[in-house]
């Protein structure tokens, strides 16, 4: 598959997720009276932070390929369940299940990678940027990393502290659900027919990477 289509179907899908996105994010703040995400959020507490995010997701991109797709798949999975605040990214605990082990996450993979950025933010500003911005610009780089245009994003979420497991399959659309009940979930989510279509193709481009890449 050539790169022009590989970008053309990251940008749709990250153009259907920014509803999703802003739709979320509206959500979170309305519910904890939050002022808003802003531009630039962290200019004085971490000048740096959207820079390092940038350049780790080039040089991961440089060793992996595949990993704005990853990110795409991440920032869907935890944005289309109520919120986007990396509740995707909370481990099981003995009282709650995590997001990333039920079956509607199967699948979803290079987890670390988040991991890798989070740990170069951190050695610049300790306990300053959250995951869930960490978990949006990485998708925006991602698009860049592809040769895509640099989206301005808000930024400021807070890191949710709760797995949200037990709702999951009310967001998640099942693998065996019929067509017009998908429409009707992506609809409710703010996603149109064509965002589901570039959403759909992302997932079956990262599979073809993922299996046919080492072959070539």
């Amino acid at each position: 598959m050539g790169s022009k289509a590989l970008f053309f179907f990251a940008l749709l899908s990250f153009s259907a997720l920014s509803c999703l996105i802003k739709t979320s994010s509206a959500s979170d703040n309305q519910n904890e009276q939050d002022p808003g995400l802003v531009m630039n959020f962290y200019k004085d507490s971490c000048p740096q932070a959207e820079d390092i995010i940038k350049e780790q997701v080039r040089l991961l991109y440089k060793r992996h390929k595949n990993t704005a797709f990853s990110w795409l798949r991440n920032i869907f999975h935890d944005c289309a369940v109520q919120s986007c605040d990396a509740s995707l990214l909370l481990d099981s605990t003995r009282r709650s299940l995590s997001e990333k082990e039920m079956d509607r996450s199967f699948g979803m993979r290079n987890f670390r990678y988040i991991e890798t950025i989070k740990e170069a933010v951190e050695r610049e500003c300790p306990g300053v940027v959250s995951c869930s911005d960490i978990l949006v610009l990485s998708a925006r780089d991602g698009i860049a990393s592809l040769g895509g245009p640099y989206i301005p994003l808000k930024t400021g979420r807070r890191d949710g502290r709760r797995s949200r497991a037990e709702i999951l399959e009310q967001y998640l659309p099942d693998h065996n659900e019929s067509m017009s009940v998908v429409l009707d979930r992506f609809a409710s989510m703010g996603i149109d027919t064509p965002g589901l279509v570039a959403l759909l193709g992302t997932y079956i481009i990262s599979i073809y990477i993922y299996v046919c890449v080492p072959c070539s």
